[in-house]
């Protein structure tokens, strides 16, 4: 594809991204511009443009949130439903941090070098695993789509808004008892391990818990699952601590899960 071609299409998806942002700023306050040039390489424009060639989005409204390894937008679906497009950053020198969660997954053992291949296969690593944990029945945001470093899910939210998560809802027993559910299914159904279990990480919707951010998780046989999955034990039990909750022992919580 020539020079000219490529720069009419990155060309025509930011224009559409230009024309479909809200009037209204969006409560998190990023500076879209900034977010879109540094996300939107050539590589990524022609993936989106793929995307909506193949219907599988019909245009992207803008940016949600952004963070150091990725950002989030806002798209919609051919059927009119609401799509959040994680875009990881090729750029970034982050996911070299993340090594520990690839290396020594059975399901990963042949690892490319470069930061490039490493975000492809981190993204495909939280695609197949909440794909996994969906096939299961547990309660996590649905898969739709993975290419290269963009996944793309369903946007749990209204009007571009993303539903609170627990770190920012008042929370309750029944929260905590289901959280603990959450990290004994993923165990037990999924065979896997969250890694990153957190308040961060958990939608609190009318229908319950439900989980995303699964880039981290391993499969049971990593050298580190059982120390994760204590250390996803802890970090839940101790937020709902601060949260004012009687919370069973950790240890005891992490007997009864393992058997």
């Amino acid at each position: 594809m020539s020079n000219n071609i490529e720069k009419k299409i990155q060309d025509k998806i930011s224009t559409e991204l230009s024309k479909k942002q809200r009037k209204r700023t969006l409560d998190d306050g990023f500076k879209k511009n900034k977010v879109v040039n540094e996300v939107l390489d050539k590589t990524t424009v022609l993936i989106l443009y793929d995307l909506i060639k193949s219907k599988i989005i019909s245009y992207v409204n803008g940016v949600v949130k952004s963070g150091k390894e990725s950002a989030l937008f806002w798209a919609v679906g051919p059927d009119e439903s609401n799509l959040a497009l994680k875009i990881y950053l090729t750029s970034t020198s982050n996911f070299k941090n993340r090594s520990q969660y690839l290396i020594g997954d059975p399901r990963f053992q042949r690892i490319k070098k470069g930061t490039k291949n490493l975000v492809y296969l981190w993204a495909r690593k939280e695609f197949q695993n909440i794909s996994k944990c969906y096939d299961c029945g547990i309660n996590v945001v649905k898969p739709i789509h993975i290419s290269k470093n963009v996944l793309v899910m369903e946007f749990i939210g209204h009007n571009g808004k993303p539903q609170k998560n627990l770190l920012e809802s008042e929370v309750n027993e029944d929260d905590y008892h289901q959280s603990l559910k959450i990290i004994s299914d993923l165990f037990h159904k999924a065979k896997l391990v969250h890694a990153d279990f957190s308040e961060y990480n958990i939608f609190k919707t009318e229908n319950g818990l439900k989980l995303f951010d699964l880039g981290s998780a391993v499969d049971l046989e990593h050298p580190q699952a059982i120390d994760l999955l204590k250390r996803d034990i802890n970090n839940i039990s101790n937020f709902f601590v601060k949260r004012g909750l009687t919370v069973e022992n950790p240890v005891d919580v992490f007997e009864r899960i393992i058997k």
